[in-house]
């Protein structure tokens, strides 16, 4: 590992702070200060140091630029600010800054963004989010959100991303994107028993160019039935090696397998449409899931096939279920249809529609929600 850390800061006092902390730290050396950022990001740019500490200016435009500029050169980049809001903090983590401390500097915090900066090898693990989606009722759209979901996933993070086809005994992930892997899951679990993580790797096929991975439901039924909880909790153990997120698409059934899906999941986002049958299933599964003591901020309603002018207002479900509904995803026929139909996400058949423009917000908030608890966690 580099060991060269390069502060970019204008400030004595907070340099003489960071100088003070460092001294602690043998296995890293503070290779260069800069009060000049142009010369700063420089000199960075060609000693490819393993640490920028970053101390933001007023501009945030720039700031981004700078961040992301040496984030792209796989640099580490702390940021420092006096402005400690959540756009900002949410902004800075997403041109790829590793973490954000505010001013004045706690010796405390500091000192935690540098040791998460220096744990290379535990770094997928910590920040690896489980994502499940789920109804105990079928043919409400749940496949088609989470292949969607996934391909937006991959394609505003830029980070590795699988989609794990836990829809058994008849998950049909596959066919909703086209992707024919030689591997299915129950092959990969059985193989991993004797090779461990890289029968899974393996197993998991590449959407075309981009990072998102799936690893494929079972070829035949008989197949599903040779899994067990145990088996899911290896299998999450290895792809948390690997991946910042792992998208689940779990089945409708309530049974063992299942509920340790969604008890090793970090987020539940649980399906319904707007419907009294639906509505009611939709509440006993919160209810299921308090009683098996879920955190209560786990589960997210998503409502799919969602209309304006529904005879039963978005206010009243909410009412029946005492929950705020976290997302809406648009009735758009047509363009499902066809999306199903070609085998190939919304984005690729009409990326201005308004379901596509759904999914990528619906990403998008997912993961500003993910940054801001990981950093609250922190």
């Amino acid at each position: 590992m580099n060991n060269k850390i390069i502060i970019l800061e204008k400030e004595e006092e907070s340099v003489e702070l960071i100088k003070n902390y460092m001294s602690e730290i043998e296995e890293l050396n503070i290779d260069a200060i800069f009060t000049n950022y142009e010369e700063g990001v420089k000199y960075a740019s060609e000693s490819l140091p393993h640490i920028v500490i970053y101390s933001s200016t007023n501009d945030n435009v720039y700031d981004t630029k700078i961040i992301k500029k040496l984030s792209d050169l796989s640099i580490n980049v702390i940021v420092l600010s006096l402005n400690y809001t959540t756009n900002l903090v949410i902004q800075a983590l997403r041109a790829g800054a590793k973490d954000f401390v505010s001013k004045p500097i706690i010796k405390k915090d500091f000192m935690c963004s540098i040791k998460k900066c220096c744990k290379d090898v535990v770094k997928a693990i910590n920040k690896s989010n489980i994502i499940s989606i789920f109804s105990n009722k079928g043919g409400i759209g749940k496949t088609a959100i989470a292949t969607n979901l996934a391909v937006e996933f991959a394609r505003q993070t830029r980070e590795k991303v699988v989609l794990v086809d836990l829809n058994l005994p008849l998950g049909d992930v596959t066919t909703f994107i086209n992707i024919k892997p030689s591997v299915t899951i129950s092959s990969a679990i059985e193989t991993a028993t004797h090779k461990g993580a890289e029968a899974v790797l393996n197993a998991c096929k590449q959407y075309k160019d981009t990072s998102l991975y799936v690893l494929a439901e079972p070829i035949y039924l008989e197949e599903s039935h040779t899994m067990t909880p145990t088996h899911i909790f290896k299998l999450f153990e290895y792809l948390r090696e690997s991946f910042s997120y792992i998208l689940v698409d779990v089945g409708t059934n309530i049974d063992k397998m299942n509920m340790k899906i969604l008890e090793l999941s970090d987020l539940i986002l649980l399906v319904s449409i707007v419907n009294l049958p639906l509505i009611r299933n939709c509440q006993r599964c919160l209810d299921l899931f308090n009683n098996l003591g879920f955190d209560e901020n786990k589960t997210k309603i998503v409502i799919n096939r969602y209309l304006e002018n529904d005879e039963i207002k978005i206010e009243d479900v909410e009412k029946v279920l005492n929950q705020s509904i976290y997302w809406k995803i648009p009735n758009n026929y047509f363009t499902i249809m066809s999306s199903i139909n070609k085998a190939m996400p919304v984005c690729e058949i009409n990326e201005n529609s308004n379901v596509t423009l759904s999914f990528s917000g619906l990403a998008n908030k997912i993961t500003e929600d993910i940054i801001i608890k990981d950093f609250i966690g922190s």
